[in-house]
């Protein structure tokens, strides 16, 4: 039986909590970096792409600079999950600390809605606050209220979620593995134009973040039409997976470009004149055991589309070099930190 689309993304919420653990540490160097542009910019509206659970965003920055922040990603919860795990953490003693709490914004119950009058004797937390003993570093009381904006949406202008919700008509007849191929091949062309805007308004950001984002493009909507198709027609055997390699291949790398474009075209609209993108992609990719280095060619083609959109900014970047130490269970990464501005209007 297929699964549609909106439903296929939920299970994915069960897996937050061990996901965070497991790859937190990895995004230590450019949640550092992020951290830096932030101190050095001061932005008044900050959206993250791909936002997560958080494991590269310094949370506690954009708060204390006072940013209105927008976090996006498409799977239900994530984020929320992610916010309850980024706002307490250990002060001086390992005494708690709340960021909402300790910056002393205007009114703290725009972010949290337990939130009550700080107590004396611990100015860094609230008089709600209440370890979670099941959940170590939450508060049990924490409610979030208006801020920050939490939009569940595309970050491909909608061209991977186009995609995968007409996919499952595609799919409901087929007759073999090619005939799969070939509908969803089609179907990824006939939807290279598509979009759908973000939930944010034009040249309106001041910082924008996409880290990691554009080489996980790589695995959804193409593990979707493996799974589905696998779903109507059975497992392929091993003969069949390697007659079809190259149809997959050709799949696999279109929809990762059509998303890559339609990522890169709305990073273009929402962000401000002078504004700045932080962007982090893997360029090469080292699996598990292995000692060679391999080029993931598709970023190629996304450092083409930036340069056609943007333009390089190398002095202000805190770190525009290459760190060889990302490791999410995978494998090992090379990832690239970049700093992009609008090109001048003509």
């Amino acid at each position: 039986m297929i699964t549609a689309w909106n439903d296929y993304l939920v299970p994915h919420a069960t897996a937050y909590g061990s996901c965070q653990r497991r790859c937190r540490s990895a995004f230590v160097r450019q949640s550092e970096c992020i951290r830096r542009i932030v101190e050095m910019r001061r932005p008044g509206m900050v959206v993250c792409l791909g936002a997560g659970i958080l494991n590269d965003i310094p949370y506690w920055s954009l708060v204390e600079g006072g940013a209105t922040v927008h976090l996006v990603d498409w799977l239900p919860g994530i984020v929320e999950y992610g916010l309850a795990h980024s706002i307490i953490r250990a002060g001086p003693d390992d005494a708690p600390e709340c960021v909402y709490c300790r910056s002393r914004t205007s009114d703290v119950r725009l972010f949290c809605e337990g939130y009550k009058d700080a107590r004396r004797a611990a100015p860094t937390v609230c008089d709600a606050f209440a370890p979670d003993p099941k959940d170590a570093g939450t508060c049990r009381s924490f409610c979030k209220a208006r801020f920050p904006h939490v939009l569940r949406q595309d970050i491909t202008g909608g061209y991977a979620e186009a995609f995968g919700t007409a996919l499952a008509a595609e799919l409901r007849d087929v007759g073999s593995w090619r005939q799969a191929f070939k509908r969803a091949t089609a179907l990824a062309h006939r939807l290279e134009r598509h979009r759908a805007k973000l939930d944010i308004a034009d040249h309106s950001a001041d910082l924008v973040t996409s880290s990691m984002v554009l080489s996980q493009f790589e695995y959804e909507p193409s593990a979707y039409f493996s799974k589905q198709a696998a779903a109507v027609l059975g497992t392929p055997s091993a003969e069949e997976e390697t007659r079809l390699r190259a149809a997959m291949e050709t799949l696999r790398s279109m929809l990762l470009i059509n998303q890559i474009r339609g990522h890169c075209a709305e990073i273009e609209r929402i962000l401000a004149p002078v504004g700045r993108c932080f962007m982090a992609f893997e360029l090469f990719h080292r699996e598990a055991g292995d000692r060679r280095w391999y080029l993931v060619k598709e970023m190629l083609a996304a450092l083409d589309e930036l340069g056609d959109r943007f333009e390089f900014d190398f002095d202000d970047i805190p770190e525009p070099v290459v760190d060889t130490g990302f490791e999410t269970g995978r494998g090992r990464s090379a990832v690239y930190h970049l700093l992009l501005t609008l090109k001048p209007a003509h």
